[in-house]
């Protein structure tokens, strides 16, 4: 079982596989090769995947076939709506490197104040797209708009096993009433739809978010047939974090409340 840093902690590279054994955190701490100066204060892993009683934790995914005859016809029409005016083909990102920039850079206008960066700078992103490029586990999709040809949207996906990862999506704010998220999620849904149909892969948006705000999960659920699979969480504790989240607690409601 491999695990990756991210956000000063230590989470599964698969994260919708379980671990069979029980784990602490000098056990994951051991098996990884650590960064520079990164430092994790706590990780996390599951012991069961999809179980029937609803828990507090849960993966958004998709493991059936998509048929759009089934979708009701309200919710059918924003995504016959998007072949109107979007173009959703595969892409080799580096050949349009600017212009996906332009999408990243101006889908963080529809953000709250709070979740944008501070910087939007063009190299790291170049850097960033570089790497997935490289690493071959990750394929590109870019939406245009038909009318002027302008790339409005881009879609990665990245490959985990028999998972897919619904890895970033953006769109330009101005071209979603277009539903240009529809032509992309659309267009993935429909090249691996055999394999969705003979159970060989499963789409997922990842765990559910304790930090950001999103509707996407509710949107995938509502137009695209994804559905909540929950799922039993562990956390482990670097000493002395463990007893400081004891202490605290039972004061979670209050942390609740506070911007931080």
């Amino acid at each position: 079982m491999r695990f990756v840093y991210y956000n000063h902690s230590y989470i599964q590279e698969i994260p919708e596989t379980p671990v069979s054994e029980k784990l602490s955190f000098s056990d994951i701490q051991k098996s990884f090769h650590m960064y520079g100066n990164e430092k994790a204060f706590f990780a996390s892993y599951i012991t069961a995947f999809d179980v029937q009683v609803p828990t507090q934790w849960w993966f958004t995914i998709k493991d059936n076939e998509y048929d759009l005859s089934k979708i009701p016809s309200k919710k059918r029409y924003k995504i016959t709506k998007a072949h109107k005016f979007c173009k959703t083909e595969e892409l080799k990102p580096l050949d349009k490197i600017h212009e996906l920039f332009d999408v990243y850079k101006e889908s963080f206008n529809a953000y709250p104040e709070r979740y944008r960066p501070k910087e939007i700078l063009f190299e790291a992103f170049n850097e960033y797209i570089s790497s997935l490029v490289n690493d071959g586990k990750h394929e590109f999709f870019a939406t245009y708009f038909i009318e002027s040809g302008k790339l409005c949207g881009f879609l990665i996906i990245t490959h985990r096993g028999k998972f897919i990862g619904l890895q970033q999506q953006k769109t330009i704010p101005a071209y979603e009433k277009y539903n240009c998220n529809a032509a992309l999620i659309d267009f993935v849904l429909t090249k691996y739809n055999e394999q969705l149909k003979n159970g060989n892969v499963v789409f997922t948006n990842g765990s559910r978010s304790i930090k950001h705000e999103t509707n996407f999960n509710a949107y995938l659920e509502k137009y695209f047939g994804f559905r909540k699979a929950y799922a039993n969480l562990s956390i482990v504790y670097r000493f002395p974090f463990g007893l400081i989240v004891k202490l605290f607690k039972p004061f979670r409601f209050i942390f609740a409340k506070t911007s931080n």
